[in-house]
């Protein structure tokens, strides 16, 4: 699964059986903007993405896609699951 939530609660998801690398997260990227762009156009001016280090996070191609597409990206520091609010979201799911 690969989740992405917006400041107001707001959940973009996609689930596939495919491992989580460098090609799904463009997948996934694409379709999400290509709906904040219905949605909210102009939504790249006030819209900053906060990620941890994974390496699809961080890959040349991931790079490649949030450049082409104007995204500004903050990388978390290490190991700081606490300040990342999806954590929220995957800890209401793990209890279920």
């Amino acid at each position: 699964m690969i989740t992405a939530m917006d400041t107001e609660g707001k959940v973009w998801f996609t689930l596939s059986h495919a491992n989580t690398d460098s090609n799904m997260m463009a997948l996934f990227i694409h379709s999400m903007t290509k709906q904040l762009d219905q949605e909210t156009p102009g939504w790249q001016e006030e819209t900053v993405f906060l990620w941890d280090n994974a390496s699809y996070h961080t890959s040349k191609e991931t790079r490649a896609v949030i450049r082409a597409l104007g995204i500004k990206i903050i990388y978390s520091g290490p190991y700081s699951f606490s300040a990342a609010p999806i954590e929220l979201l995957f800890g209401g799911l793990k209890k279920g």
